[in-house]
C-alpha cells in the first residue's frame, strides 16, 4: 500500500493485486502496465516465481522488485528472475523518481 500511495502522489494510474497468482491472471487478461513493481514476499506465489511466469508469458514490461531483504543473493534471485531494477524498501523518491521520468521518457 506505501509504494501504491507513493505512485499515485506523483501521478502514476496505480492497480494492486493482493497476491502472485492474482497478478499473473491480471496480465493474462491483456491488462497493460508501463511499470511493474512487485514484491519479493507475496501470499500463494512469492515475488521471484510471479516474475518467471510473467517473462515467460513473453511481457517486457519494466518490472521493480522490492523487498525488506537486502541481501546481495536475494537481489541477485530477483534479477536472475527477469526485474530490471531491484529497490530495497522502503521506496524512496530519490529511488522511484528517475524510474518513473525514464518511463515518462524525459
Amino acid at each position: 500500500m506505501v509504494q501504491k500511495a507513493m505512485l499515485e502522489h506523483y501521478g502514476v494510474q496505480t492497480e494492486a493485486v493482493e497476491n502472485g497468482q492474482a497478478a499473473i491472471d491480471l496480465l493474462a487478461s491483456g491488462a497493460n502496465f508501463d511499470l511493474i513493481v512487485i514484491e519479493m514476499i507475496l501470499p500463494v506465489l512469492n515475488g521471484l516465481e510471479t516474475t518467471r511466469q510473467i517473462r515467460a508469458m513473453g511481457i517486457r514490461t519494466k518490472m521493480l522488485g522490492v523487498t525488506t531483504c537486502n541481501y546481495e543473493r536475494e537481489r541477485q534471485a530477483f534479477l536472475a528472475a527477469g526485474v530490471d531494477v531491484f529497490i530495497d524498501k522502503p521506496l524512496a523518491p530519490e529511488n522511484l523518481v528517475p524510474i518513473l521520468m525514464e518511463l515518462d521518457g524525459q
